[in-house]
């Protein structure tokens, strides 16, 4: 690729075309746990899997279960109640600087939720200090049940902590609409401090220096959350929360939430009056973006908060938030729209007692079954794709002049890659990164080697500097899906306009220049059904659009 002198832009083209659903199984991983309840990752190669009554176990990069415990606290973890035990399990961001853990268990002594940091043998990777348990906080447990217990660090750094209500049926002590208890809340804490007591409250919590409220919420209105999730990619916060005895719920909180939010419970069970009596309007609370009913008397409800698919082996599960239910063994998925959320229950699975999800460090997603001791993967057999996929691709990103503009796509280890300009391979460039100094229409092919399926990514146009005028310009692009030619008007009159039409893969199908006309007329029948990107460079400026040919 030649080089070029001038500052480049990039403007990416986006698939708006439909996809069929997902094929779901759960395969065989590991087994041989007792009551598995967390899997989490350390960034690194293992799983790290929670038993209720108080181990951590490591299954290494080999898919080997360790002989020896990562943590043996069952000697200070309840193991009385369904309910109770070691329950939460996050590791510090800067884990393998600091060593630091955190664990949220019932105490063996009275039933209290303790939240306490550990760390990690500095001589040996896969052994925890037992000694080195320093508790953060304590909360009072007034019944047995309802003990949430997930640990999870924000992509702001703070440590999240999910209380459920306290427990018995109804939330007797109204503890979900309560501000002066923890409670029935969704907690938000600094874990970077000196001061006494192992944590600060971050400046903007919603309550921070109201006195009638606890300044350690970030969310309230929850029964008993259990398992929640950040998406990796875009930072939105997703919340399952087990119902009472008709609704379960997933509520959503998208990233730069000021937080505050009331979920509702115990006014609401779902997005359905439970007990409205003394609670506001319902103007008042967020309700869930899924609930479903419970069909059945019995245990035919209780949902398991899961993960969005951001794993790169499966391309029609990317993007979807997938989750159970610990009952009836159902899988389900949301999809978000335009539109909202859309829920679906994509099959049924001979599976039961779903207790949590969780995430490799590329994001490929494995679950826990209680009674069985199993983990297993989920995947897709539907659709042998994997993720395609360019960081950055809703950016529009500017170089200066001389520069090399690095374009990355997704990476996974397991898979190969291999760079496209203008349609054509880059020879040699099967990296997961490209050096770009020219203008072009850039993609990636990544294929599987085992299945020997390929998927390539959105194009990305990388052009000269322009100023984007898209807002301000008067041109028009009708009709938009065309079925027979695509009209372009007003084009600039009296000076040069350059109409290019590129296809998914990147290839220029249609190349023009315009003068004086003011408008042009493209043949949109001679070119194949699909996506393509118009793009108009005249002046100092570039007017893009995404267009649909039938």
């Amino acid at each position: 690729m030649k080089a070029i002198h001038l500052p480049l832009v990039i403007f990416i083209f986006f698939s708006f075309a439909g996809s069929a659903q997902p094929q779901i199984e759960l395969q065989s991983f590991q087994s041989g746990f007792d009551q598995p309840v967390g899997i989490v990752n350390a960034d690194d190669e293992r799983l790290f899997i929670v038993e209720q009554r108080g181990l951590i176990k490591i299954i290494d990069g080999n898919g080997s279960v360790l002989g020896t415990p990562f943590l043996d606290l069952s000697d200070i973890v309840s193991q009385s109640g369904s309910e109770r035990g070691l329950l939460g399990l996050a590791f510090h961001p800067d884990y393998y600087e600091n060593g630091y853990f955190f664990v949220n268990y019932t105490r063996e002594s009275d039933g209290n939720t303790v939240v306490a940091r550990f760390s990690v043998d500095a001589g040996n990777a896969n052994v925890a200090l037992p000694g080195s348990g320093q508790q953060l906080l304590e909360v009072t447990q007034p019944f047995s049940n309802h003990n949430g217990g997930q640990l999870l660090f924000g992509p702001d750094g703070y440590l999240y902590v999910a209380l459920g209500d306290g427990g018995d049926a109804g939330d007797p002590h109204d503890n979900g609409q309560s501000l002066n208890t923890l409670l029935g809340k969704i907690l938000r804490i600094d874990v970077e401090t000196d001061e006494d007591g192992g944590y600060s409250i971050p400046a903007d919590n919603p309550f921070v220096n109201e006195v009638t409220a606890r300044d350690e919420i970030w969310a309230w209105g929850v029964r008993n959350p259990w398992r929640n999730s950040f998406d990796r990619l875009t930072g939105d916060f997703w919340i399952a929360d087990v119902g009472q005895n008709a609704r379960e719920e997933v509520n959503f909180q998208e990233a730069g939430s000021p937080g505050g939010i009331n979920y509702g419970w115990r006014c609401y069970e779902g997005n359905l009056p439970y007990n409205t009596d003394g609670c506001p309007g319902e103007e008042n609370f967020t309700f869930p973006v899924y609930d479903y009913e419970h069909t059945e008397s019995g245990c035919t409800g209780s949902v398991t908060g899961g993960y969005v698919y951001r794993g790169l082996m499966y391309n029609e599960l990317y993007g979807k938030y997938l989750f159970a239910d610990y009952c009836t063994g159902n899988l389900y998925y949301i999809s978000q729209t335009d539109d909202g959320f859309e829920g679906f229950l994509p099959g049924e699975y001979d599976a039961f007692e779903y207790t949590s999800f969780g995430e490799d460090q590329y994001g490929e997603l494995y679950i826990a079954l209680a009674s069985s001791g199993e983990i297993r993967k989920v995947v897709e057999t539907g659709d042998c794709k994997p993720v395609a996929k360019i960081k950055n691709a809703e950016s529009t990103l500017q170089i200066d002049g001389g520069s090399t503009l690095v374009l990355e796509a997704i990476y996974h280890p397991s898979l190969e890659y291999q760079w496209n300009e203008n349609g054509e391979l880059v020879e040699g460039e099967t990296g997961y990164q490209l050096n770009v100094t020219a203008e072009g229409s850039y993609s990636v092919t990544v294929t599987n080697p085992e299945s020997g399926c390929s998927n390539t990514s959105e194009v990305v146009e990388v052009v000269s500097s322009f100023v984007l005028t898209n807002q301000k310009s008067q041109i028009e692009v009708y009709p938009n899906p065309s079925v027979g030619e695509l009209n372009i008007k007003g084009l600039p009159v009296g000076e040069g306009a350059k109409i290019r039409l590129i296809n998914e893969t990147g290839t220029i199908v249609f190349e023009e220049q315009s003068y004086d006309a003011g408008k042009i007329r493209i043949p949109a029948r001679r070119f194949s059904s699909g996506i393509y990107f118009l793009q108009v460079n005249y002046s100092a400026s570039v007017f893009h659009e995404k267009v649909l040919i039938k």
